[in-house]
């Protein structure tokens, strides 16, 4: 017996599907989560092992080895997770289906009850701090997400309207700030944009170092820089098309700036190498979001990061 296309699959089954109770859960319940699989396939499914995963889990919650299911098998199984307290945004209990056919190949199906928790502004923990010179700047932490409500004329040139999450005197002059931009909504505005900062200090940047590298929300990346030490971003670079989500790094080597961007972890495009003669010392690093709402007035955007970190650049 040969291995079945998608298109069988997708009409012959397995049938595998996912149920929660309660149906809409909050942060903090406890959630039964019910996987109900039937074979529908015209053929046995071997050495079938059921994965079943709770929200924001790389492992199973439990795997449960099912053996050899014959054709019609209809099996239940439920599993109890207690819903992360701090969470929000999409997400999901998954159970996935890994099986054999006839021992020659091996294929699999996942199936996922996905709900959206709101974010909510909140207060951001040690030792995270913000700042604002944007309208309407709220802020929130959920876990290893940070999100900035952002008003702001411009991030650019002589205007510098942005809310940021910082670690302060975070970057050595050897480091590597990076972190995933998840999602930027609120404004039709195809120039605002979130993403990565630095600076001798972000709260002053006028008192050298300062740089961005930013996801825009339809125009692409945009690396800007200081050039003279004067507070306001005079150099560009980037371009190309938006993707959201995405992932921006930035490398500090002394006084130079090199950027890159992926959307997958696999391969990193370098978007610009720059020298930015006023960075100094230990410099501050966080996220910032600006809504560019010049043409766009009383706009305010929500961006959403996850897993911001700053470490010491590999050799």
């Amino acid at each position: 017996m040969g291995v079945r296309n998608a298109t069988e699959f997708d009409t012959l089954g397995p049938t595998l599907t996912v149920t929660t109770e309660p149906a809409e859960p909050a942060g903090g319940d406890t959630v039964t989560a019910t996987a109900v699989l039937t074979n529908d396939c015209p053929f046995p499914l071997r050495n079938a092992v059921l994965h079943l995963i709770g929200p924001g889990a790389v492992t199973a919650a439990k795997t449960v080895p099912l053996g050899d299911l014959r054709r019609g098998t209809r099996t239940t199984r439920r599993w109890d997770t207690t819903m992360p307290a701090d969470v929000a945004g999409d997400v999901a209990f998954t159970a996935h289906l890994v099986f054999d056919i006839d021992g020659r190949s091996t294929d699999s199906v996942r199936s996922a009850k996905t709900f959206t928790l709101p974010y909510v502004p909140n207060e951001v923990r040690d030792p995270f701090r913000t700042f604002t010179t944007a309208e309407g700047a709220e802020f929130a932490q959920y876990s290893s997400q940070l999100v900035i409500w952002a008003g702001g004329r411009d991030l650019s040139g002589g205007t510098d309207e942005k809310g940021v999450i910082h670690l302060p005197g975070s970057v050595t002059e050897s480091s590597v700030v990076q972190v995933e931009a998840v999602g930027l909504t609120g404004t039709d505005n195809p120039t605002a944009k979130y993403g990565i900062a630095v600076a001798n200090d972000l709260t002053a940047p006028e008192k050298g170092g300062y740089a961005v590298l930013t996801m825009s929300l339809r125009y692409g990346l945009e690396f800007m820089t200081d050039s003279d030490g004067d507070g306001r971003l005079d150099t560009w670079a980037g371009g190309g098309g938006s993707a959201h989500p995405s992932w921006l790094r930035l490398v500090r080597s002394g006084t130079t700036y090199t950027v890159y961007s992926t959307t997958n972890l696999l391969s990193w495009t370098e978007v610009a190498s720059v020298t930015v003669p006023s960075a100094s010392g230990a410099m501050d690093a966080g996220v910032v979001a600006s809504a560019v709402n010049t043409n766009y007035p009383g706009t305010t955007v929500r961006a959403v990061f996850d897993r911001f970190t700053v470490s010491v650049e590999e050799a």
